[in-house]
C-alpha cells in the first residue's frame, strides 16, 4: 500500500490495555483485538502486536488515539511516543476528549454498546473521521508542575465544599449567625471558635463582661470594640431560632471535626504552596512581574499553558481557558444575553479566576476595570465584572509570554499599586 494509514484505538484502565486497528481508506478492522495489562511488559506486548500489523498489511503510516480519562492511560501513552519500534511508521498521537468520542458515537448508532472492545474500536473510528484535535503532553518539568497545582486545585474544592456543609450546620444552631454578622467572616478565628468550643446556652448564659474577655482573648486584641461585638453575638442568639439541648452539643461536636478537618485541609495547602513556590524558583516567569500574581497562582496558570506557542492567538488561549461565549443566533434572531462556554481547561480556568480576583484588589489598572464592568449591569455584578477581568488578563498573560518580556505598569498607577499578597 502506497501511503497506507492504520487507525488504532485504545481503552485504557487501571489493569488492562484494549486495542483495535482500523483501516483509515475502508474501514475494515485489521487483525484481532488486543487486551494485555496496564504494565510495561503489556506495553511491549502492544508495541509488537502494532509493529506486526504494520508490517504485515504494508503500512507507511501509523495514526493512534485514546481517550484521556483519569491518568491511567498518560504512562502507556508516553511509552508509546517514545518507543524505537513505531518511529519508523510516521506516527501520529491524539488524546481524545471523551466528549469528542461519546458524542461521535451517538451520531453513528442509535443502539450502543458499551464495553471495552466497542470503546476501542469507536476511537478508532474518532481517528478514521479526521478533524482530530490537537494534542499535546507537557515535559516531565511540566508534569511535575501540573501535578501539585492540580492538587492543590483539588484541596481548594475540598476546603470549599467543607465550609459549605459547615455553614448548614452553624444555621441549626445558631440560625442568624451568618446574616447577624456578629463577625466579618464565619471562619474567622473568633467566630470560629465560640462555635466549636462553645454550645448556645454557654454563650447564652455568659455575661456581657465574659463574652468581651473572651472576644479579646480569641481577638488578639484586634477587635477596635469588643464589647459592640459581644452585644451583636447576644442580639444574634435573641434572634435566632431556639436549639435543643442535645442538639446544641451534637452541633458543636460536629462542628469541632469540621474545623479541624478544615484546618488540616488549609495546613497541607500551605505545603502545597510551598512546594510550589519553591519550584518557580528555577524557572522563568514573567507573569510574576504582574502586580497582584505571585508564585502559586502562576504556577497553576503555566503549567496548563506550558508551551505558549501551540495557541495562535490569544482567542485560541481563551477558548482553552473557556472564558469564550457561545453564540446563539438563528435567522436575524441574534441572542443579547449569551452563556459562557465552559467547555476549557477547568484548572486554568481557576487559576486565572482566582490571578483576576487577585489583581482587581492589588492592581490599580485591574481595579478599575472590575469596578467600570460591575457598574454596567444591575445583575449577576460581581460574577460578570470578575470574568471579564480574567478575560483581560487572559490577553496579557498571552501578552507576557509569547513576547517573554515583563508586565509595564501605567506610570500614574505605578506608586500607587499595593503589594501582592500570594
Amino acid at each position: 500500500m502506497a501511503d497506507s494509514t492504520l487507525c488504532v484505538g485504545g481503552d485504557i484502565h487501571q489493569d488492562e490495555l484494549h486495542l483495535r486497528a482500523t483501516d483509515k481508506t475502508d474501514g475494515q478492522e485489521v487483525g484481532q483485538p488486543l487486551t494485555v495489562k496496564n504494565n510495561r511488559p503489556g506495553a511491549d506486548q502492544a508495541i509488537a502486536h502494532l509493529v506486526q500489523l504494520l508490517t504485515q498489511h504494508g503500512y507507511t503510516h501509523l495514526e493512534f488515539g485514546l481517550e484521556a480519562t483519569g491518568l491511567f492511560w498518560l504512562p502507556f501513552y508516553v511509552y508509546l511516543q517514545q518507543s524505537p519500534a513505531l518511529m519508523p511508521f510516521h506516527p501520529t498521537w491524539v488524546c481524545f476528549n471523551p466528549k469528542l468520542v461519546a458524542k461521535f458515537k451517538e451520531g453513528v448508532t442509535l443502539s450502543e454498546i458499551k464495553d471495552d472492545d466497542h470503546d476501542a474500536l469507536a476511537v478508532a473510528e474518532r481517528l478514521r473521521f479526521g478533524h482530530l484535535p490537537v494534542s499535546y503532553v507537557p515535559s516531565s518539568e511540566w508534569l511535575a508542575l501540573r501535578m501539585l497545582t492540580r492538587y492543590r486545585y483539588r484541596l481548594s474544592r475540598q476546603i470549599t465544599q467543607e465550609k459549605l456543609r459547615a455553614l448548614t450546620r452553624v444555621f441549626l444552631k445558631a440560625s442568624e449567625w451568618h446574616r447577624g454578622q456578629p463577625f466579618s467572616d464565619v471562619w474567622g478565628a473568633t467566630s470560629a471558635t465560640l462555635l466549636t468550643e462553645f454550645t448556645i446556652a454557654e454563650i447564652a448564659a455568659m455575661s456581657l463582661p465574659q463574652l468581651t474577655d473572651l472576644i479579646q482573648e480569641y481577638g488578639r486584641k484586634h477587635f477596635d470594640d469588643p464589647q459592640a461585638t459581644a452585644r451583636q453575638v447576644q442580639r444574634t442568639l435573641q434572634n435566632s431560632f431556639p436549639v435543643t439541648p442535645d442538639l446544641d452539643v451534637a452541633l458543636t461536636v460536629v462542628l469541632q471535626v469540621a474545623w479541624t478537618h478544615i484546618r488540616d485541609l488549609e495546613k497541607l495547602m500551605r505545603r502545597l504552596d510551598r512546594e510550589i513556590a519553591q519550584r518557580m524558583e528555577h524557572i522563568a516567569n514573567p507573569l510574576l512581574s504582574v502586580q497582584g500574581l505571585g508564585p502559586v497562582i502562576t504556577a497553576g496558570i503555566l503549567a496548563e499553558i506550558a508551551d505558549i506557542h501551540r495557541f495562535p492567538d490569544e482567542p485560541q488561549l481563551a477558548k482553552f481557558v473557556g472564558l469564550v461565549w457561545r453564540k446563539h443566533a438563528s435567522g436575524q434572531f441574534v441572542a443579547e444575553e449569551t452563556r459562557l462556554a465552559k467547555t476549557g481547561n477547568v484548572y486554568l480556568r481557576y487559576y486565572v479566576i482566582e490571578g483576576a480576583n487577585l489583581m482587581r484588589q492589588h492592581n490599580l489598572e485591574y481595579q478599575a476595570y472590575y469596578r467600570r464592568k460591575f457598574a454596567e449591569v444591575p445583575k449577576h455584578q460581581h460574577k460578570r465584572a470578575l470574568v471579564l477581568t480574567a478575560r483581560k488578563l487572559v490577553r496579557l498573560v498571552f501578552a507576557l509570554l509569547t513576547k517573554n518580556q515583563t508586565y509595564v505598569r501605567p506610570q500614574a498607577m505605578q506608586s500607587q499599586e499595593a503589594a501582592p499578597v500570594q
